[in-house]
């Protein structure tokens, strides 16, 4: 028999929890150093600003420590960010999967984490490797075609674990559906980072940051901004401001990635003074170039299904923008940012696009006036935040589901009687689930396939 202690114990513990949610909130913050951090910060001060924490306890866990292996699974539900970085998501991603909540996908192809975790030996990693192998082949969205980390579905594990979840644009949601995920997934647009003032201020040092370079001769200021690597194309953007006219310059913003040497990439640019690389600058000063510049290019291949950070701060920042035409970039709205190619595109179709931004003010100014409100929009209705409500009570009325368990337990017994989806359609095993509807709040509430 169990002992009363623990029965008392344990009948507190859940009408606490019926009364006072308490939602762990396991994610890089600030000052980790990765784009994921400053992201999940503004999430944290949106749920605030709409009252949501009023009804419900978030309490942010960062860094993860072993006490958290024990205190993770008593809270309510889990929200679980996940990028495609071992060292910051490892220890996230086995929470995931062990205690099911809602999850975050920062990065779509999690193909480096995963790889990263089959190299560390850990277990995790080599059943999420089985079974991206294993669903590879429903994929057949063209995305998955041409961009190679996506053409295996590495997040379909701990995307069938989850209880629910999140994804940055309508692509997510399109590429999760595409290999058969069935569980509730919720579109949360990239929340506006950076405040009004931090933008304003930013914008007083345009003139100082530009006046060395336009001494000599700078008239047009091009910038790449974010992780300084391979998939921003950097070699095509030196190439194809190298064919432009020569008081075009190019200025180069953002961490330096081990394995690519962006300072060799420049020297055999041949650009000279015309190119400046200002790596793993200040906040601040990364916000400042951000506005010094009049045309901002925002390149990715390949393509793992994220949304950049860096182009909602351009955006917000008014400063129009050249993307690649590929995946969630193809969401953007018509008219806030200019388009290549997808895939890696030829130097003089990037060179033909800024021409026309250079040679015509009026339209660089539309575009960004056009992006400024785009993301003005988003901040003013909290958009962001609020999206973020409503995934969380949806995946909580799934976690608090009394017929979940008792559903999940008969699914179980189902597959190990032989039962496929064929005895599903004539009928077999479906009366008893159908029964326990009536007890659910929302439809739903296995796990996802």
């Amino acid at each position: 028999m169990g002992s009363p202690v623990v029965g008392a114990a344990r009948r507190v513990f859940k009408r606490d929890h019926e009364t006072n949610p308490r939602i762990a909130f396991l994610s890089p913050l600030p000052p980790a150093k990765t784009g994921i951090a400053t992201y999940s910060q503004a999430i944290l001060d949106g749920l605030r600003r709409i009252g949501f924490e009023e009804r419900y306890e978030i309490d942010p866990i960062w860094p993860l420590k072993p006490k958290h292996e024990g205190t993770v699974p008593w809270y309510t539900m889990g929200v679980y960010h996940l990028g495609n970085n071992v060292e910051f998501h490892r220890d996230i991603y086995r929470h995931a999967i062990r205690t099911p909540g809602l999850v975050v996908i920062h990065d779509l192809a999690l193909d480096d984490f995963v790889r990263g975790m089959i190299a560390a030996g850990d277990p995790l990693g080599y059943q999420a490797g089985r079974e991206a192998v294993a669903n590879a082949h429903k994929l057949h969205g063209e995305d998955a075609f041409v961009n190679e980390p996506l053409r295996v579905p590495w997040v379909a594990h701990v995307a069938r674990r989850a209880r629910g979840i999140i994804v940055h644009s309508p692509f997510g949601e399109r590429y999760l559906g595409d290999f058969g995920c069935k569980t509730p997934v919720y579109v949360a647009p990239h929340p506006v980072v950076e405040t009004d003032e931090s933008v304003r201020r930013a914008e007083q040092h345009r003139a100082v940051l530009r006046a060395p370079l336009e001494a000599q001769g700078m008239r047009t200021l091009v910038g790449v901004f974010g992780d300084l690597n391979a998939a921003k194309l950097i070699d095509v953007v030196l190439a194809a401001v190298a064919s432009l006219p020569e008081s075009v310059h190019l200025v180069l913003v953002g961490r330096r990635v081990e394995g690519y040497e962006v300072d060799a990439v420049v020297r055999s640019s041949g650009l000279g003074g015309r190119v400046t690389l200002l790596p793993d600058v200040s906040d601040e000063d990364f916000l400042s170039w951000l506005c010094a510049v009049d045309i901002a290019v925002d390149l990715r291949f390949p393509h793992r299904g994220e949304v950049s950070g860096s182009l909602a701060r351009a955006m917000q920042c008014g400063r129009p923008t050249v993307v690649s035409a590929t995946g969630t970039y193809l969401d953007i709205p018509e008219g806030l940012v200019a388009r290549v190619a997808a895939g890696r595109p030829e130097p003089a179709e990037l060179a033909a696009v800024l021409g026309r931004l250079i040679d015509d003010a009026e339209l660089r100014g539309r575009m960004g006036e056009h992006a400024r409100a785009h993301m003005t929009g988003l901040a003013n209705g909290d958009r962001s935040a609020r999206a973020y409500a409503e995934a969380i009570e949806g995946t909580l009325a799934l976690v608090t589901d009394p017929a979940r368990r008792a559903l999940a337990r008969w699914g179980g017994a189902l597959v190990d009687l032989g039962v496929t989806a064929e005895h599903l359609d004539r009928g077999h095993g479906v009366s008893y689930a159908r029964s326990l509807e009536e007890f659910s709040p929302r439809p739903g509430g296995g796990e996802g396939g």
